[in-house]
């Protein structure tokens, strides 16, 4: 008989009165361990400093597209959308390799299965000297007071620039993603997290954790793309396989986590050939 067995003490895990213990065998379960328990994690290195600094070019070149669209940054501004780009993979096959990497898969895979789609692909640009609407408290889910088993929506924010204290990196509420109400002043001034982070890490929390972007008081502006993944029965932001018109449609990796197996359809027919459709990508 073991010493544990006589006196419920494990020295191999250092508890006592224990039978249940979480197990984990790699770093995407101790990241999703994480996000569960903490309401999130910060995955180093995923993506190249290169890589990085190309994206925020692009991301400039595809924010003049998008005001050329609206006819003038003004407009933006009236309507709260200024110094947001969205939907970047619609503009740029480029942002592809952001949604789809492996160490972010590999997470939402234990959270969600292989059924899971992307909400929105944005990139809030933090300007240097100044904040914007994401500076406010918010969950990626708006207007959502209830509190699910388990995630039903993952966020996963990827640093093209240092998130630092001075720059704005995000500000967070641990454990907030586990209750229904917004928390109080004195709790928030007792809690709240500043995530300091490298190019190219990636922070991942549960979308129901409140959180907000600070103030930049440096010279140089902040880039990041805010990427929302969510079980499917929750509506994309923008529809993407629309907005694609029919692009990477017939990719076995791409189509499901576009959302085009579970775009709403206009008729019964239409419904009926989309699922022919799948069977027949089944059967191959």
């Amino acid at each position: 008989m073991s010493l544990k067995d006589i006196t419920g003490v494990s020295k191999k895990d250092n508890t006592q009165g224990v039978s249940e213990i979480e197990k984990v065998y790699s770093a995407a379960q101790e990241h999703f361990e994480n996000i569960t328990r903490s309401g999130f994690s910060v995955i180093k290195n995923v993506f190249g400093a290169d890589d990085c600094q190309l994206a925020k070019q692009k991301i400039d070149q595809i924010y003049k597209k998008q005001i050329d669209e609206c006819g003038n940054e003004n407009h933006l501004k009236l309507i709260d959308e200024k110094d947001i780009v969205r939907a970047l993979v619609v503009y740029d096959d480029f942002f592809l390799q952001f949604l789809n990497n492996k160490k972010i898969s590999d997470v939402l895979n234990i959270a969600f299965g292989d059924k899971y789609i992307l909400n929105l692909q944005n990139c809030p640009i933090n300007r240097s000297q100044d904040k914007h609407f994401g500076s406010a408290w918010h969950r990626d889910l708006s207007y959502q007071h209830f509190i699910p088993s388990r995630p039903i929506a993952i966020s996963v924010l990827v640093c093209l620039d240092k998130f630092t204290k001075e720059n704005g990196g995000t500000r967070i509420i641990p454990f907030s993603h586990k209750f229904e109400k917004f928390p109080s002043k004195n709790h928030i001034a007792d809690n709240e997290k500043k995530i300091e982070a490298d190019i190219g890490d990636v922070l991942i929390f549960d979308s129901l954790m409140f959180h907000r972007a600070g103030e930049n008081n440096t010279n140089d502006d902040r880039k990041l793309i805010v990427q929302v993944f969510t079980l499917p029965f929750i509506k994309q932001q923008i529809s993407l396989p629309k907005a694609l018109n029919g692009k990477f449609s017939e990719d076995k990796n791409l189509s499901y986590i576009l959302g085009y197996d579970t775009e709403v359809e206009g008729s019964v027919l239409s419904w009926r050939q989309r699922r022919k459709k799948r069977y027949e990508k089944i059967s191959k």
